[in-house]
């Protein structure tokens, strides 16, 4: 009995042995605690606000991290602009991540929505986002700063330079409350010793606009520096922030301000950054207001093209208004997509939507095409080859590409302007009359010496001149989806050839229709012994790619008539501020007969209205038949200063714009100015006055 008593329990310790051994362990999990710096956020963010960390993991953390900020990690403030969290994760776990602001979890700071810029974390994984992969114990991350630039920074990039022997104190105010004109007026910050001096304060430093800030651009900021060597524990420096018009100052009249360096500011951080404040302590004037923005949108050219129909289930949205989308969204159900509906009385997409802002706040926004999922099938007849559905970001030409921008008013009931003077706003920036309806060539002629010289290409691998391959590439235009290629890859790209060798590249494509007459891109030259690519431009800004667009010979009241060939205006390469033309005036009407209903008899070239004038001027010219025209700016010594026009038209009345631009994209001064007209045999000069 007592040995059968033995063997069941020996039996019993097995199994529970076995059971132990085959089942899960529970995961490790490390204490990761995030370090956050908001004195480079774009809004009025306060100690009181909202700072969060979204984003994924491939194994769950504990606050559960989402980009959606239903779960995620709240920071808290411990003091000025320094928020902290810890999180547990596994270790070998790989998190990419971003920071979010907001007055609360519902209302996002202005700039992207509360949303971190795009980031360059060194992992592949991360796309333009944070990147963390756990380590095997706890582990403090570096100090990060909230990034608000249009461009990618690095992970832990600074809004200052660490130096060994200095400390960076970093100063920002907000000039939102008081009457300051930032093109004539500056702001500085004056104060005693260390920084400044004593008895008498003198200026520390000048402070830089920060142009993309709340309430058009109401922040001033930057760091001043201080030897190390003349600070000790607890020291007091005391300034105020000044406006300086013309080397007079207008000091604020409220009490000193100040602080004092600690220990760990001089010997361990070596930088700190002080809680922004309003200018005298002035917030904007007044209260928020509650109004209705009118937002109207058309699409005739994606339509004509057929890009878009709304019968098929493509949608539109406005985003950015209040808030940016995540990286991954649903359409129907993301909050920041705030939906249109389409009206049939007028054939507008239209949204009113309710705003409570401060009068004279920046609305930040585009356009948003959510395609129907058909079109990305290929057995599907509603297949569009090339399309990419994540690719309805709006890349409107009237910004250069970057965010369209509305100025809200204290009024029950606005909106923003439509494009080309109509009541409505284009998709893309695409004039209705945009549209190529017949095959056309295209070629592109770019200046790539500047690529192949350190003084205006010093950070990137030189171009070699008849060696690397050289490049354009379509970026955010609608012309490679007509061609059946992609928006964004490089199976849309044109190669440029140098022929002659006097450095100028081109590169002829031969469209099908129906395509489109605006044309974006950017030039990339690459090595083919290395594979060593450089591509110019990028950002979100204006000048982050190339404005082009295809002239149209004459303009009819409904339609446009284009060429079966067209050269673009010759570009010079540069690293970035990539030209934006102006486009062609589809409005008004050209190539007709004037005014009393016949052609013009004879060439003339008219006086250019008005003359005086400044910024632009509007040059009519009369052709009695069709033939080469050559319209062209010189100075007052005969120098060729910009052409205007190259090209052959029909005969009629027609008009062109100057905006006092040169052939190399800058404003030219004042000064006499004589201006040509060429056809034939037939020449012409008037004179020009432009006064600034």
């Amino acid at each position: 009995m007592e040995k059968s008593h033995r063997t069941a329990a020996v039996f019993l310790l097995a199994l529970l042995v076995t059971a132990f051994m085959t089942s899960p362990l529970p995961a490790q999990t490390v204490n990761v605690t995030v370090l956050f710096n908001a004195a480079t956020c774009s809004d009025t963010l306060l100690p009181s606000h909202v700072v969060q960390i979204r984003g994924e993991s491939k194994h769950p953390t504990t606050p559960a991290l989402t980009w959606d900020g239903t779960s995620g990690v709240m920071m808290t403030n411990i003091g000025g602009d320094y928020w902290t969290a810890t999180f547990q994760a596994q270790p070998g776990d790989s998190i990419s991540y971003k920071f979010w602001t907001g007055f609360s979890l519902s209302a996002s700071t202005f700039h992207w929505g509360g949303w971190d810029g795009d980031i360059n974390s060194g992992y592949a994984f991360s796309g333009n986002n944070r990147a963390l992969i756990v380590g095997s114990g706890d582990t403090t991350l570096p100090l990060q700063y909230y990034s608000s630039s249009d461009s990618k920074v690095n992970q832990y990039w600074r809004p200052f330079t660490a130096k060994s022997d200095t400390v960076a104190v970093y100063f920002r105010v907000n000039m939102g409350g008081v009457t300051f004109d930032p093109a004539t007026q500056t702001v500085q910050a004056w104060g005693s010793a260390p920084m400044g001096a004593d008895p008498a304060w003198v200026e520390i430093f000048e402070l830089t606009r920060e142009t993309g800030s709340v309430n058009n651009g109401s922040f001033w900021s930057g760091a001043a520096y201080v030897a190390k060597s003349s600070l000790t524990a607890g020291l007091r420096q005391n300034f105020k922030f000044v406006i300086n018009t013309n080397g007079s100052q207008n000091w604020e009249s409220s009490s000193d301000r100040g602080f004092n360096f600690s220990n760990a500011v001089i010997t361990v951080s070596g930088d700190t950054t002080l809680n922004w404040v309003y200018f005298n302590n002035q917030a904007p004037h007044g209260s928020q207001v509650t109004g209705t923005v009118n937002f109207r949108l058309k699409l005739q050219a994606l339509e004509k093209a057929g890009l878009f129909d709304r019968g098929l289930g493509d949608k539109i949205a406005v985003t950015g208004a209040k808030g940016w989308p995540p990286g991954t969204f649903d359409f129907d159900t993301e909050p920041s997509m705030l939906k249109m509906t389409y009206t049939p009385a007028i054939q507008e997409w239209v949204l009113q939507e309710p705003f409570t802002l401060f009068p004279e706040t920046d609305v930040v926004y585009k356009y948003y095409i959510h395609w129907d999922t058909s079109r990305v099938i290929e057995a599907n007849p509603n297949f569009i080859p090339g399309l990419v559905l994540t690719d309805g970001w709006e890349e409107p030409g009237s910004t250069g590409g970057a965010d369209r921008h509305y100025m809200f008013i204290d009024a029950g009931s606005q909106g923003p302007a439509g494009d080309f003077g109509a009541d409505q706003q284009y998709f893309n920036s695409l004039h209705p009359k945009g549209v190529i309806t017949h095959p056309i060539t295209v070629t592109f002629n770019v200046d790539m010496a500047p690529a192949a010289s350190s003084t205006t290409n010093p950070t990137n691998r030189l171009f070699i001149p008849g060696v690397d391959t050289v490049f354009v590439q379509f970026d955010g235009s609608f012309v490679p989806i007509t061609q059946g290629k992609t928006m964004w890859g490089t199976d849309n790209r044109v190669e440029l050839t140098d022929l002659d060798g006097n450095g100028v590249y081109s590169g002829s494509i031969d469209l099908v229709a129906p395509t489109f007459y605006q044309l974006c891109y950017r030039i990339a030259y690459r090595s083919l012994p290395t594979n060593t690519e450089v591509m110019n431009g990028g950002g979100v800004q204006r000048g982050r790619r190339y404005y082009q667009y295809i002239q149209p010979l004459n303009v009819a009241p409904d339609s446009a008539v284009w060429p079966a060939s067209f050269s673009l205006a010759q570009m010079t390469w540069s690293v970035g501020s990539l030209t934006v033309e102006d486009p062609p005036d589809l409005n008004q009407v050209s190539g007709v007969p004037g005014p009393n209903g016949d052609l013009p008899k004879t060439y003339a070239l008219l006086q250019n209205y008005p003359n005086p004038f400044n910024p632009s001027t509007v040059i009519t010219y009369d052709m009695p038949k069709s033939s080469h025209v050559l319209i062209a700016v010189f100075d007052i010594l005969g120098r060729k200063v910009a052409t205007l026009f190259d090209r052959e038209q029909t005969a009629g009345t027609h008009s062109i714009q100057w905006t006092g631009m040169n052939d190399a994209g800058s404003h030219v001064g004042t000064g006499m100015y004589l201006l040509k007209m060429q056809a034939g045999s037939f020449s012409q000069v008037r004179k020009m006055l432009l006064m600034k």
